[in-house]
């Protein structure tokens, strides 16, 4: 891992300041990174926000993919078969804008549909064009854990990878050791704190989290990249209020990088 370059996710000061002021910010700051929302919601288009962020100097780590009706996936009928398809001009998109990391949710809530031969066949042609277009799909750990350990399992290929989230792992999941499982397959990390009851997205450190855990197991792990944020700033749209959020998240990671 590096730590000497700290990224933070493209939500911040969203909505209410367009890309070019947020990560002029985000490059005051110090930021060395980004890590895109490659989803619905954006004025700009994805084309725009490649380019904002090389304007700003800010690497892009990797791309987030639309979460909305991930659990379509898994059912029959025309709406899974549309979000396969978003997924997979999403990845085509990647290409070519030279992006090499997209991460995937692949279910929503509590209790999603089970594991199914439709979903399946849509995973697997998605994860045809990965191949196709040398692009890694990062599975991110979320609410529950079976139908993230039956891909991971079963789909071997290099383009098949994990994502960390941190807070989503002090939420839900406790039982299963994630860093452990699939350390030599983690390509993504969103670090952020939580006290355990709410997906709050705050600073490392704050919460109760083991970071001295966490960070060991990643410092060990097939991680290559920067210290990710996932905080994002809740408030209203003042600029300044914003930038202290921002401040103070980079601080965290800062301390981050000392354990």
């Amino acid at each position: 891992m590096n730590k000497n370059h700290i990224g933070i996710t493209s939500a911040n000061g969203w909505p209410f300041l367009p890309f070019k002021e947020r990560f002029a910010i985000y490059q005051r700051l110090g930021f060395h990174s980004i890590m895109l929302w490659w989803g619905e919601g954006e004025k700009e288009t994805r084309e725009d926000r490649v380019v904002l962020a090389k304007e700003h100097n800010l690497q892009i780590e990797n791309v987030h993919a639309e979460m909305e009706y991930s659990n379509s996936l898994w059912k029959p009928g025309p709406h899974g078969d549309q979000k396969i398809q978003e997924h997979i001009e999403a990845v085509k998109d990647c290409d070519k804008y030279d992006i090499r990391r997209i991460i995937i949710h692949l279910t929503n809530g509590d209790s999603p549909p089970d594991i199914s031969d439709v979903g399946l066949k849509r995973i697997e042609l998605l994860i045809e064009c990965a191949i196709k277009h040398d692009v890694i799909l990062a599975i991110e750990n979320v609410r529950t854990d079976k139908h993230i350990k039956y891909v991971l399992d079963n789909y071997k290929d290099k383009h098949v990878a994990f994502c960390y989230d941190t807070g989503h792992a002090n939420l839900w999941c406790k039982d299963t050791d994630w860093l452990s499982m699939y350390a030599d397959r983690l390509v993504a990390v969103h670090l952020h704190d939580n006290g355990g009851i709410e997906d709050d997205h705050t600073f490392p450190l704050t919460g109760t989290i083991d970071w001295a855990d966490v960070m060991q197991k990643i410092n060990k792990s097939a991680y290559d990249g920067c210290l990710s944020l996932e905080t994002e700033y809740m408030g209203n749209g003042n600029t300044e209020q914003l930038e202290n959020f921002l401040r103070t998240s980079y601080q965290s990671c800062c301390n981050l990088a000392l354990l």
